[in-house]
């Protein structure tokens, strides 16, 4: 009960409407074709012969009907009969499959596990969703061919999610180890001190596969202690398991970790062992995932408030972007802590970002929705700054693969294309779905025109910018699915059929900023209760300065959709139900200009 007790405190009124917090694509390939068990990924990672053994990924979950161990009184040979066996006064079938009262059959299971399948082209993206008193970290597929969305299976959160990381390093394991390199895993950060790692193609995971900082979230917090000694037990299940597989015990250091929530997580893809958190305690803290978990590697105090963002630069893989409600933003090289260098914001930080065309290049979105550019070589003033929005602007991120293409999403409910490669930033195109407030934007890594988005209904959304002809420009080669009209598929919501939205070109128009209070506003006390007081309460009870997301409050809806319509599902590893074809006929052609 302590953790949402405080979620109420800190939110007020509004907590209780649905919200999406964060979400995350993995990259394409990592996600297993074939779903695995807590118990086949066990048996993956178990070493034969007690030296190590093969750890290729199971191609199905094996399954246990029909059979049974050895009893006294078994006749084998009645093995092939198809008869009752007798033991006593009782007679039952030795097999399943020969036992004409059961209906559940082999081939049920197997078409079941099949409806749970990935295709080769299917995309995976997740999500951290929370309702009043339960959060879910949810998984959707994007069939990215015919453009349809669905929740393929969740797991439930004890603790209201503010961000996520997708990695592909499997924690315990080192570098060099085969598991370690196909691994699909995700970070998520939450109101409590530590940070849980879930492995995304486990079906029925009952606990996260690591969790990092738990001895010290659970001596430097006495009021929720709870969730901290059950992140604690987990942990030591997790480090039980390694030392079975014959693994040398560590000697235990002194535990070291966030007293308060996590707010912020960034995973080094260049040191893929490496991952850095910030928190409502101030400090920025790096994990070594290979490593111990108790305690952090590195600790940065630069900060003298909560840190809300942070990113590792792309091309410096010791460069670390930060961001606070200290109003500043500061770039870190991890090998030489001193070495800081810091911006003056005009709001209290929401985003951040860095250019991947451009390394010395990054953007920084404020809390009055102000996007500035700075170059990260000096502490001189921005390179341009623009009112990208006229509320918070809570996400922003940057085309992979189009130089000077950024994205901004708001709490004014819409989402924006900027081409930022010039002088001064001009707006491409605007989106506005019917998600409520804009808390996260995603581009795909591999898939360049699809943008993930997230907001205070509840709802998951993909939108296809190759619908705008800017983008088409800017992406000549690019494909995507088309309507019956011949016009490009937009975009898609989680259980929700095709996304309700109007976007339109912004090239030479710069009219329209879409702030959404004069549609019929759904969220109306929620938002009422939003804008009263700053923005709700703070981590320490004491100002609204709580990242949009967060301000708004926990809250999580549960979707039916797709191909996969999920219903149900909220305990522990729930799934989704047999695959259907998209509702909608679509051709897949190469996009061409309009």
């Amino acid at each position: 009960d302590s953790w949402w007790e405080a979620a109420a405190v800190i939110c007020g009124p509004s907590v209780g409407s649905d919200m999406i917090s964060a979400v995350a694509w993995a990259r394409k390939g990592a996600p297993s074709l074939m779903p695995l068990t807590s118990d086949a990924l066990e048996g993956q990672l178990e070493p034969s012969n007690g030296e190590g053994g093969s750890t290729e990924r199971a191609a199905r979950p094996t399954s246990n009907k029909g059979k049974r161990s050895a009893r006294p009184g078994d006749d084998d040979s009645d093995e092939d009969s198809g008869l009752p066996a007798l033991v006593s006064n009782l007679s039952f079938y030795k097999h399943g499959e020969t036992d004409p009262h059961l209906q559940l059959r082999e081939e049920d299971d197997d078409s079941e596990m099949d409806d749970l399948a990935l295709e080769e082209t299917d995309l995976m993206l997740i999500s951290a969703r929370s309702e009043e008193q339960f959060s879910t970290l949810e998984v959707h597929v994007y069939e990215e061919p015919v453009a349809n969305l669905y929740t393929h299976h969740d797991v439930p959160l004890p603790v209201f999610p503010l961000c996520l990381a997708w990695l592909d390093c499997r924690p315990g394991l080192p570098l060099d180890h085969s598991a370690a390199a196909a691994a699909n895993m995700v970070a998520v950060g939450t109101f409590a001190p530590h940070i849980e790692i879930w492995d995304l193609d486990v079906m029925d995971a009952l606990e996260p596969a690591a969790v990092l900082g738990a001895q010290g979230a659970l001596a430097a917090d006495d009021q929720m202690s709870s969730a901290a000694a059950e992140a604690l037990a987990a942990q030591g299940r997790a480090d039980a398991r390694k030392d079975k597989r014959g693994k040398k015990k560590k000697k235990k250091a002194v535990a070291e970790g966030h007293t308060d929530a996590v707010m912020a997580l960034a995973w080094n893809s260049k040191q893929r062992n490496v991952l850095a958190s910030g928190s409502a305690d101030t400090t920025v803290r790096l994990w070594d995932l290979t490593g111990n978990h108790g305690q952090s590697i590195q600790a940065l105090r630069h900060h003298s408030d909560k840190v809300q963002a942070l990113a590792w630069n792309p091309a410096e893989p010791a460069l670390l972007l930060s961001a606070s409600f200290d109003r500043k933003a500061s770039a870190v090289d991890v090998r030489v802590p001193s070495s800081v260098r810091s911006w003056r914001l005009s709001a209290d930080a929401e985003a951040v970002a860095w250019d991947p065309h451009n390394a010395h290049a990054f953007v920084v979105s404020a809390e009055d929705g102000t996007i500035n550019c700075y170059d990260g070589r000096s502490e001189g003033a921005p390179l341009w700054t623009t009112r990208a929005h006229q509320k918070a602007a809570a996400g922003i991120d940057f085309n992979p693969a189009v130089r000077g293409v950024l994205a901004t999403g708001s709490v004014d409910r819409s989402i924006k294309l900027w081409d930022v490669s010039g002088a001064q930033p001009v707006q491409l195109a605007l989106h506005s779905p019917n998600l409520g407030k804009v808390f996260c934007v995603a581009f795909h890594p591999d898939s360049p025109a699809l943008l993930a988005a997230g907001g205070s209904k509840g709802k998951v959304a993909v939108w296809n910018t190759l619908e705008c002809d800017a983008m088409q420009t800017r992406l000549p080669q690019a494909e995507a699915a088309l309507g019956e009209d011949g016009r490009v598929l937009g975009g898609v919501v989680s259980g929700l059929g095709e996304l309700e939205v109007n976007s339109t070109d912004s090239e030479g128009d710069a009219e329209g900023d879409a702030e959404g209070d004069a549609e019929g506003d759904e969220d109306g006390e929620a938002d009422d209760a939003f804008e009263a007081g700053g923005g709700g309460g703070a981590l320490d009870g004491e100002k609204g300065d709580l990242p949009a997301a967060a301000r708004q409050g926990a809250s999580a809806g549960h979707t039916t959709g797709g191909r996969g319509g999920r219903t149900g599902g909220r305990g522990r590893g729930g799934s989704a139900v047999r695959r259907k074809k998209a509702p909608v006929k679509v051709g897949k052609s190469r996009v061409n200009r309009r």
